[in-house]
């Protein structure tokens, strides 16, 4: 006897609300999304400059979207359409139990309306199959990557070798602010994120349990500023939130415009590892764009292999 053919049924609808700066209760429900998200990816599904305000409700021009069922979050976008450029830009995050369920698509189909002009730029943290399905399914295309690569830093390092005329110190608070935000938006002036800082981007970075100005190095000529690297540490124990073990950053490195191709990034760069060597660290990673051969090739020699992949796909 044939077994029963099941009743159709409908398709659930979800209806996401976009909210501006959250709630204390809403904060607090968005980051143990982002911990369950972090837990089972092996990777955070939002970007740094999305955590670091989202304790405090979220950044000023942002938008939070917000899924819920029966009171609980089940799922989170951040939507910036501030960039008038490039489009609006989006990440997001599902609870790893309420997947395949349409909740992302729910979220994404949100964001889209949500674009000024139509167009709209998603960051899928990890490269994951099921983030390019949902993209394509959307009419999305791959559009950048954005690579981690890693070294140990148990090996000999090469010595620190400066352009004549360049001498190193460390960063100021209180003094260097204002020249180190100009150098960086000098540096990255083409970059679409990096190159567009603030004030208020600094400070926010500068009142964080990891910012250490001993690891902040500046180089100078003739008193000016024309180089920086700025290291970072995550994990270890003055750092709760983050269960592993600490691993070192090559957080930003920025040459100016006159000195680059003198070989001042690479002794920057190696200024920094021989710094996180020498407070205990026996690893280090850093992000650099895929399409800056030039960068991956100087990353390689110094030791560097590929890690992690972040994709934007881009609609519009």
């Amino acid at each position: 006897m044939p077994a029963p053919t099941p009743e159709p049924t409908t398709p659930q609808t979800f209806e996401p609300e976009t909210l501006g700066r959250l709630s204390p209760p809403d904060v607090q429900a968005v980051l143990t999304l982002v911990e369950q998200v972090t837990a089972t990816d092996g990777t955070p599904p939002l970007s740094e400059h999305v955590l670091l305000h989202l304790p405090r409700g979220g950044d000023r021009e942002g938008r939070n979207v917000l899924l819920r069922e029966h009171g609980e979050v089940l799922a989170y976008a951040h939507l910036d359409v501030t960039d008038a450029v490039d489009g609006s830009s989006a990440e997001l995050a599902v609870a790893p139990y309420a997947r395949g369920r349409g909740l992302g698509r729910a979220l994404v189909q949100q964001l889209i309306g949500q674009s000024p002009d139509g167009r709209l730029r998603l960051w899928a943290h990890g490269d994951a199959p099921a983030a390019a399905a949902l993209a394509g399914g959307l009419d999305f295309r791959r559009s950048r990557v954005l690579l981690q690569m890693r070294r140990g830093l148990r090996d000999d390092l090469p010595p620190v070798a400066l352009p004549d005329g360049v001498v190193l110190r460390t960063f100021e608070p209180g003094r260097d602010e204002a020249a180190w935000l100009e150098l960086n938006n000098l540096a990255f002036a083409d970059h679409p994120d990096q190159g567009r800082w603030t004030p208020a981007d600094v400070e926010v970075r500068m009142a964080e349990p990891w910012f250490d100005p001993s690891g902040f190095f500046l180089a100078e000529r003739d008193g000016a500023l024309v180089g920086s690297h700025w290291t970072k540490v995550h994990g270890g124990e003055d750092h709760d939130d983050h269960e592993h073990p600490p691993i070192g950053e090559v957080y930003v490195v920025a040459v100016h415009p006159s000195e680059q191709g003198r070989g001042l990034g690479p002794a920057l760069t190696l200024a920094g590892l021989h710094s996180l060597r020498e407070r205990g660290l026996t690893s280090v990673l850093l992000y650099v764009d895929e399409s800056n051969t030039a960068a991956v090739q100087v990353y390689e020699r110094l030791g560097f292999t590929r890690h992690a992949v972040d994709v934007m796909y881009s609609r519009g």
